[in-house]
């Protein structure tokens, strides 16, 4: 039996996340996790799942095995009911909302790679960007743009401009209140 298990036994979730959050051991982070999710405590749930998007083969492959066991399942299945049960009532809520005149927004995030973006202009009249212009057209908004670039592999300071990230908003108008479902 080990430490771990000991903790488990016990029921001492602030040792097991104190260990989960702290040790130096990638292992005791992982089996810490576990335990907390035998425990029923979902921020194990959690920590592995950001472990999932690393690039450590080892740490991911052991964070899936824990992930892909009964007990982690069945708080996956708890978690994303939780998460449904939430998002029906906030829907709820905004069509209330709606109702009453109030506003509600949608937002979303779309990539565009760098073709999509650039092309030539000889004439200097602009460039026209089918993909937003055809977001815009269905309601939403660009409040936001993130540039993507990659060092080019020369050894020198120099990137490489590969696209951007669109953070999109859409105003929900009142005969529009289906439109929250999806």
């Amino acid at each position: 039996m080990t430490q771990i298990d000991d903790l488990v036994k016990m029921g001492d979730r602030e040792t097991l996340y104190e260990l989960m959050t702290e040790n130096d051991e990638w292992l005791t982070r992982l089996e810490s996790a576990e335990g907390l999710i035998e425990l029923g405590d979902q921020r194990g749930y959690e920590f592995l799942i950001s472990v999932t998007m690393g690039d450590d083969e080892e740490m991911l492959e052991v964070a899936n095995e824990i992930l892909a066991s009964p007990q982690a399942m069945k708080m996956k299945r708890q978690i994303e009911s939780e998460q449904q049960a939430e998002r029906r009532i906030r829907i709820e809520s905004a069509k209330k909302r709606l109702s009453q005149g109030g506003k509600v927004y949608r937002y979303k995030m779309v990539h565009l790679p760098s073709n999509a973006l650039m092309g030539d202009d000889p004439f200097s009249k602009g460039y026209e960007v089918p993909a937003l212009d055809n977001i815009g057209l269905d309601g939403w908004e660009v409040v936001h743009v993130l540039p993507i670039r990659r060092a080019i592999a020369t050894g020198g300071e120099n990137e490489l401009f590969t696209g951007v990230y669109c953070l999109l908003k859409k105003e929900i108008l009142p005969g529009e209140s289906i439109d929250l479902e999806g």
